[in-house]
């Protein structure tokens, strides 16, 4: 009970913080390719296939390090190989990072109540709610990221820190190589300001701490002829099919940064874009006050952890202004934990606002901002966690192939033959959920390649308007010498089942 007490301001922030994000978990949950692919790889480590690589990156032929697959083991062992149960322990491998929302906010706000503040902050932005629930291998970046920040904190006094740091930010490259290789260049070259003195051990620690991450996939290079360093040669080279030139590249990046950066605090389209630049504004006061020593008048650590967090928040900007890395092409999602080093600056701007005397409305007018942006804030909430729709995720997917199986129990079917048209042609992740499913009802996994001597079969299709063409022919394909018995829409899901047409004659 006194533990209760004295920690109850952390306990009642976690809770908060653990039951927005599972509130409507069953409705917000997506099971893509990727989790359909992360799925069958973790099958095979539990099989003893082990792996030195992981997911493959956007560039062809580089391969991610294997940590997303380890971390997936638990999850798949204990759910019993469940869909459900192997994305829920995904989720809880990210709840890591709010305890350490906790302790940011604390080493960066010494007034209790403002550095509460910031870390619930931290906690309800949309990108930091979807960046946890979201199961893809940019999410375990949020609590490697804020382990990174908070390493380096206690890395002035500590060698051990430092070491740590560099771990962890090793560890990122494997979950979104394209955001923590930036980030891995500079802050080895500022050691010495970090340490606050020069010694080549501080090199040594950093570098074998950062390159222990790695040995697997330099074991994984020198098992297979360098086929990730031939790959990263020839896409340097130019030889690349898709490009992009620097003209085109300069006039689509700073708004592609910019909307990236925007659905982290706020989703929405075009409408959203004046809540956002209110953000904006706040955060280059922000940066203002945390590199102004004027402005902060706490001890030199305080001062430190500032500076800190504007370098992380500001670092990747100009690197990916340049940066023309997966033929010239930027994904939102590497910005995925950027928040932890944007929020607080755009806290410790809005404090700078409200605290400005010598103008009187600035109070009234920070307050009409807020209330502005929370308007908007909420209803990204709204519509991506608290009430979302989803009638193409993990329920529905399992509902439609439940549903399948309902049918082929129908016609005595001891496995059945299961089609499946998805826009990408891809269908690892509708396996998986055949896998378990089959298991379940104990019965045979179903085939997914029709014969012509099937006499029944069964057909789902996950509908894309722009790929009608492709479609209709693979529905003719799949429909030949067929008689439709059966149809019906689950979600955006269509399932149909089908008989030889020949069994009509009998």
């Amino acid at each position: 009970m006194k533990f209760i007490k004295t920690h109850r301001y952390f306990i009642l922030f976690i809770l908060f913080s653990i039951i927005v994000r599972l509130w409507s978990i069953s409705d917000s949950l997506f099971f893509t390719w990727d989790n359909g692919r992360d799925f069958f790889a973790v099958k095979q480590i539990v099989e003893g296939d082990l792996t030195l690589i992981g997911p493959t990156s956007g560039l062809q032929g580089f391969f991610l390090g294997p940590l997303w697959f380890y971390l997936g083991v638990p999850g798949y062992i204990l759910s019993g190989a469940s869909p459900f149960g192997f994305l829920l322990s995904y989720i809880l491998l990210g709840f890591v990072s709010l305890p350490m929302f906790w302790v940011i906010s604390h080493e960066l706000f010494k007034n209790k109540k403002v550095a509460i503040l910031s870390a619930y902050i931290l906690t309800i932005l949309p990108g930091s709610i979807w960046g946890t629930i979201r199961v893809w291998n940019p999410l375990i970046a949020i609590p490697l990221m804020s382990g990174v920040f908070l390493s380096l904190l206690k890395a002035r006094e500590s060698k051990f820190y430092l070491g740590l740091a560099f771990f962890l930010l090793g560890l990122t490259l494997q979950s979104e190589f394209a955001y923590a290789i930036f980030y891995s260049l500079v802050l080895f070259t500022l050691i010495p300001w970090i340490r606050r003195k020069f010694d080549i051990k501080d090199f040594l620690i950093a570098a074998i701490s950062f390159g222990s991450t790695l040995l697997p996939q330099i074991l994984f290079e020198l098992r297979h002829n360098f086929i990730m360093t031939n790959s990263l040669f020839r896409a340097m080279s130019g030889d690349n099919q898709e490009k992009i030139t620097w003209a085109h590249h300069f006039s689509q990046r700073p708004s592609q940064l910019l909307m990236a950066t925007k659905d982290l605090f706020i989703r929405g389209g075009a409408e959203s874009i004046w809540p956002a630049l209110i953000i904006l504004s706040l955060l280059i006061v922000g940066l203002h006050v945390a590199i102004n020593k004027k402005y902060l008048k706490n001890e030199k650590e305080s001062q430190f952890a500032w500076n800190l967090i504007s370098i992380l928040a500001i670092l990747p900007y100009p690197f990916y202004m340049i940066w023309k890395g997966n033929n010239g092409y930027f994904f939102d999602y590497y910005l995925t934990s950027h928040f932890i080093f944007l929020a607080p600056l755009i806290l410790l701007g809005a404090i700078k606002i409200y605290q400005l005397k010598r103008f009187e409305l600035s109070k009234y007018l920070l307050i009409a901002m807020i209330g502005f942006f929370g308007a908007y804030w909420y209803q990204s909430l709204y519509v991506t966690t608290l009430k979302p729709i989803n009638n193409a995720g993990l329920k529905t997917m399992s509902s439609a192939i439940n549903k399948i199986y309902t049918w082929i129990n129908e016609d005595n079917q001891s496995s059945g033959v299961v089609r499946i048209f998805t826009p990408n042609a891809e269908t690892e992740h509708y396996d998986a959920i055949l896998h378990w499913q089959a298991g379940q009802l104990n019965q045979g996994i179903p085939i997914t390649i029709k014969k012509d001597s099937d006499e029944y079969w069964y057909i789902l299709i996950e509908p894309d308007r722009q790929l009608e063409k492709r479609l209709a022919k693979w529905y003719l394909e799949a429909t030949k010498d067929g008689v439709m018995t059966r149809v019906q829409m689950v979600g955006d899901l269509r399932v149909e089942s089908w008989m030889k047409a020949d069994l009509l004659e009998k």
